[in-house]
């Protein structure tokens, strides 16, 4: 399939390399304002930015095949994400390629305020030569420092600020232990860390919670003396009171890449003689620029080409081994929904899923949002794993997970049963390789491939069914490349699974719907 890309503000020779090579169409083009972006964004499938582009919500509204929207590096800053959330499309960001310039660039402020770095060399370029008035640095060899936020930069620094011989204490509610004991580090909370750190530095994101977490009553517990760091988001520190600290000396001294606005409206933090302040440069390398700008490319690339969701904003943070192991699931929890979303009639009203075998040791949470996407996307083509939640409460469709199963006969089983105004039905699926299969339906032992194209037929258990359904099929020049047979002896019902090679039209299904002891036909698309 054939897509066309937006690339606003450059991308790497390796990153173009990449698309390049799928033969999509590329329009690279410089920064736009949101007005003028909103005129041309209707015709993309894709689109990546850098800091420079800001899609506004007007942009968003425009953009009625949009599907992705890639970000080089952390920052989404200029992404209304929760527009893009309500109408379906991905916002990534490719975090891991600055995680080692980010974590240097903290060591260099670490050291830089330690020992004055940034004053003594304005003095010397001032012609001056003053040894004396730089007298007051610090080691920080034996010191204490406090990582806010121990993700992969935050754990990163850590391990840098070891191997200087400090002592280092995290605070990251969302980490568990697990994670900060093998780092070999103290896990506390951030109250102990204000009263007992020699240094803060702050790698955290910024939500409403942490919006200024280094405000006037943090600057009050916090240890006299003490050097702050901040190379994560310049809100996370209330600037008003970091100046207040700085002046009257509680605050020994700060190293800032970034700043509550940017360019700072008011200098006075940035100018300041404890200061060393730089522009927001922490992934301002070669190296980082060149990991970031190929790694959404190869994220754009994988989710256009296969539906591979790596590092999106606004869906479940998943990668690598992780996303591996669970992809399948997400995968055979969307198709099997779908497939009862198009069978059964009527206004979703209620989706259970259940997990058993080696599911339910997954998370649920993503595998539950991708069967609810499925079941509204049956007769919403806009619903996407984003907005499906968001879709389904505004429905007011009930949502909920099956309890497991003590004996279940697959190694991996997966149940989902929707309710709509026109009925309930329940089906099963399981992982067959790398085949995703219908295993029953509404109760009776079924085997169908869960893609392309499906004829859904439930008839009576009468002899001569079968047979005159292919014929009509035959007569109307479609191939059936699969069929499967399914029923419960006793009680008259069965049902028919036949693959076909293209989307059977409904003046077939009204011929099928004729033959005597055909009680539905229905034509189901799986993609």
């Amino acid at each position: 399939m054939s897509y066309k890309l937006l690339i606003l503000e450059g991308i790497t020779d390796r990153g173009r390399s990449v698309l390049d090579a799928e033969g999509w169409t590329l329009d690279q083009k410089k920064a736009m304002p949101p007005k003028e972006l909103a005129q041309i964004i209707g015709e993309y499938d894709a689109v990546t930015i850098r800091s420079g582009t800001k899609i506004t919500a007007e942009v968003i509204a425009a953009a009625k095949k949009l599907r992705v929207i890639g970000r080089p590096g952390v920052g989404v800053d200029n992404v209304d994400v929760d527009a893009a959330t309500r109408a379906g499309i991905f916002v990534m960001n490719s975090p891991g390629g600055n995680l080692v310039s980010t974590a240097e660039l903290t060591m260099a402020l670490i050291l830089a305020t330690s020992r004055n770095i940034g004053a003594a060399d304005a003095s010397l370029k001032a012609g001056t030569w003053d040894r004396k008035a730089f007298a007051g640095g610090t080691e920080i060899s034996g010191k204490r420092i406090g990582v806010v936020g121990f993700g992969r930069i935050g754990r990163e620094v850590a391990a840098r600020c070891k191997s200087f011989g400090m002592e280092v204490w995290a605070f990251d509610p969302f980490v568990s232990p697990q994670v900060v004991d093998r780092a070999d580090v103290k896990a506390v909370s951030l109250d102990d860390m204000l009263k007992g750190c020699d240094y803060i530095t702050l790698h955290t994101v910024m939500t409403p919670e942490t919006k200024h977490m280094l405000g006037k009553e943090a600057f009050a517990k916090i240890k006299p003396g003490v050097r702050i760091i901040n190379a994560a988001r310049g809100e996370l520190i209330d600037e008003d009171a970091l100046f207040a600290a700085l002046e009257s000396g509680r605050v020994a001294g700060c190293g800032l890449d970034v700043h509550a606005k940017e360019p700072p409206v008011d200098w006075k933090i940035a100018k300041h003689p404890k200061v060393v302040a730089t522009p927001h440069i922490g992934a301002q390398t070669v190296e980082a620029q060149d990991r970031v700008g190929t790694d959404i490319a190869y994220q754009v690339r994988d989710f256009l080409k296969g539906g591979v969701i790596q590092q999106a904003v606004n869906f479940f943070q998943l990668s690598g081994e992780a996303y591996d192991q669970i992809k399948p699931a997400i995968d055979l929890g969307e198709r099997l929904a779908l497939f009862v979303g198009q069978v059964l009639t009527g206004k979703v009203e209620k989706v259970e899923v259940g997990l058993f075998g080696s599911f339910k040791d997954l998370s649920a949470r993503p595998i539950i949002q991708a069967t609810v996407a499925g079941a509204l996307r049956a007769a919403d083509p806009s619903v996407t794993f984003v907005n499906a939640t968001t879709r389904a409460e505004a429905m007011g469709v009930e949502i909920s997970q099956a309890v497991a199963s003590s004996h279940v006969s697959f190694s991996n089983l997966m149940g989902v049963r929707l309710t709509t105004s026109a009925g309930d039905l329940a089906v099963a699926g399981m992982l067959f390789g790398d085949q995703l299969r219908l295993v029953e339906m509404d109760g009776i032992e079924v085997d169908a491939v869960l893609q392309g194209h499906l004829l859904v037929i439930k008839n009576d258990d009468t002899p001569g069914v079968v047979g005159r359904i292919g014929t009509q099929l035959g007569e109307h020049a479609i191939n059936i490349a699969r069929m499967n047979v399914g029923r419960k002896p006793g009680n008259g019902r069965a049902i028919m699974l036949i693959e076909v090679d293209a989307n059977v039209p409904e003046a077939v299904l009204a011929t099928l719907m004729k033959i005597e002891g055909v009680r539905e036909a229905r034509a189901i698309t799986l993609g």
